[in-house]
C-alpha cells in the first residue's frame, strides 16, 4: 500500500493512463477524420456530374458542417471553441478551471464536421485540448496534490500534439517551451510517459511510419545556410502579417451583432464549400497537399495559388471558431512558400544547389516559429514527420532568422495573443455574449 501511496507511483500510473486514453480518442478522431475526408471528396466527385448544379451540394455541406459544429460549441462547450492551445495554457496558470467530458465531446464530434466538411484547420488543437480534458478527469481518481494536476493536465495535452502528428519527443517539447514555460523533474516524468504511451497506441491503430514522405538527399553544406537565413526572414514578416489577419477575423465576429456566430459559421462554412467545388484539393486540413509540395509534385506556379489561397483560407476558417487548430494548416503554408522560395533561388543562382524539398521542409517548421514563436518544439516535429534530420542546421538557422523578424515587427506568438483575447471575453457581462451569440 505504501508503494501504491508513492508520488512517483501516482503519477506515473496517472500519466500512462492519459497517454493510453488520448491514444485510443486521438485514434479514433484521426481514423474519422480519415473517413469523413474521404467522404467528402466522393460527395464532390459525383456531383461535377451535374456541373450546373452540383455546386449546391458542395456549399450545402460545407454550411451544414461548419454550422453544426459551431452550434455544438454554443451550446454545449462554449469553451471548446478554436484551437483550445490558448485555454490549455490558462489552465496551467489556473486562470481558468480544467475542463471536462463535454469538451472531449464537442472537440471529437464538432472537430470531425469542421474539418471533414472543409474548413482549412488542424487535428492537432481538438487532440491537445482534449488530451488536457482527459488528464483531468484521471486526476480527479489518481491524483491528491494540485501541483500534480497542474503536471498532469500539461502532460495530457502533449501527449494530444504527439498524437496528432505521430512525434513523441516534439509533444514533450511543446509541453517545456510552449505550454509551461517551466521545467520539473515531476513535469518531465508525466510529460514523458503520457506520450510514450499516447504515441504507442496511435501507431497501434494508425501503423507506424512518418507523417510525410520526404526524399532524401545529401546534407546541406555549410556555406548554403545563406539561403535558409533568408527564407527564414521573409517566414517571420510572412507569419506576423498571418498572426495579425487571424486576429483581425476574429475581432471583426466579435463586432459584428447582425449575424450569430453560427449564422457566420454557416456563411463561412458555405464560401469554403463552394472553394471545394472548384479546388477540393485546396481545402480541409491540408495533409494530401502538404505530402504533394513534398514530393515536388505542384508546379511552380501552383505553389503561389496554394500559399495565396490557403493563407487566407486558414484565417476564415479559424474565424469560424469552430473546434479546430492552427498548426497543420501552418504546415501546408510553410511547405508551399518554402517549395516556391526554393525554385526561384534556383532560377536565379543555378550553382547554388538548394532543392526546393528543402527549403519545403525547413519551410514547415520555420513558419511554425515566425507564427508560435517556439522554435525547439517547430524543429522537432518537422524532423519527427518528415525523417529529415540532415536539415536540423538549416530549421535552426531559418528559425532564427523568423524570431528575429517576428520579434522586430512587434508580433506576439499567436497562442499569447489568443490567450488573451480568450480571458478579455470572460469578462464581458452575460447579456452582450448571449447578444455576440
Amino acid at each position: 500500500m505504501m508503494l501504491l501511496n508513492s508520488r512517483i507511483i501516482r503519477i506515473s500510473i496517472a500519466s500512462l493512463v492519459t497517454g493510453l486514453l488520448i491514444g485510443v480518442v486521438g485514434g479514433l478522431f484521426r481514423l474519422s477524420l480519415i473517413v469523413a475526408e474521404q467522404l467528402r471528396e466522393e460527395l464532390l466527385a459525383r456531383t461535377h456530374v451535374w456541373p450546373h448544379i452540383g455546386w449546391l451540394a458542395s456549399v450545402a455541406m460545407g454550411l451544414t458542417g461548419a454550422a453544426v459544429a459551431r452550434l455544438m460549441v454554443v451550446r454545449l462547450a462554449p469553451q471548446a471553441e478554436g484551437s483550445g492551445l490558448q485555454r490549455v495554457e490558462a489552465i496551467f496558470s489556473r486562470e481558468v478551471p480544467a475542463d471536462g467530458a463535454s469538451v472531449v465531446l464537442v472537440k471529437f464530434f464538432g472537430g470531425v464536421l469542421a474539418i471533414g466538411s472543409g474548413l482549412a484547420l488542424g487535428r492537432e488543437g481538438p487532440t491537445v485540448h482534449m488530451g488536457s480534458s482527459l488528464a483531468a478527469l484521471v486526476s480527479r481518481f489518481l491524483l491528491k496534490d494540485n501541483d500534480d494536476d497542474r503536471a498532469l493536465n500539461a502532460a495530457g495535452a502533449g501527449a494530444g500534439l504527439a498524437v496528432a502528428f505521430n512525434a513523441p519527443l516534439g509533444g514533450s517539447i511543446f509541453v517545456f517551451e510552449e505550454l509551461t514555460s517551466s521545467f520539473s523533474p515531476w513535469l518531465m516524468l508525466a510529460t514523458l510517459a503520457a506520450a510514450a504511451m499516447a504515441v504507442w497506441v496511435v501507431r497501434a491503430m494508425l501503423g507506424n511510419h512518418f507523417e510525410f514522405t520526404v526524399e532524401r538527399v545529401s546534407v546541406t553544406d555549410a556555406w548554403k545556410i545563406w539561403p535558409f537565413l533568408l527564407l527564414g526572414g521573409l517566414m517571420g514578416a510572412i507569419g506576423a502579417f498571418y498572426n495579425r489577419i487571424i486576429v483581425v477575423l476574429l475581432r471583426f465576429m466579435d463586432r459584428s451583432f447582425r449575424l450569430t456566430s453560427v449564422q457566420w459559421a454557416a456563411a463561412i462554412g458555405a464560401t469554403i464549400g463552394l472553394a471545394a467545388w472548384f479546388k477540393p484539393a485546396l481545402v480541409g486540413g491540408g495533409d494530401d497537399l502538404t505530402q504533394s509540395i513534398l514530393s515536388g509534385r505542384v508546379a511552380i506556379g501552383s505553389l503561389a495559388i496554394v500559399f495565396i489561397l490557403r493563407f487566407f483560407i486558414g484565417p476564415l476558417s479559424y474565424a469560424a471558431r469552430t473546434p479546430g487548430g492552427l498548426f497543420a494548416p501552418m504546415l501546408v503554408l510553410g511547405a508551399s512558400f518554402g517549395a516556391l522560395f526554393g525554385e526561384v533561388i534556383n532560377h536565379l543562382s543555378p550553382n547554388v544547389g538548394v532543392t526546393a524539398v528543402a527549403c519545403a521542409v525547413v519551410g514547415m517548421g520555420t513558419f511554425f516559429s515566425a507564427c508560435v514563436r517556439a522554435p525547439l518544439t517547430g524543429i522537432v516535429l518537422t524532423v519527427e514527420m518528415t525523417g529529415r534530420g540532415d536539415l536540423t542546421l538549416s530549421l535552426l538557422s531559418a528559425s532564427l532568422a523568423a524570431m528575429v523578424v517576428a520579434m522586430l515587427l512587434n508580433s506576439q506568438p499567436i497562442y499569447e495573443t489568443l490567450k488573451h483575447r480568450m480571458l478579455e471575453r470572460q469578462t464581458i457581462a452575460p447579456q452582450k455574449i448571449t447578444q455576440a451569440r
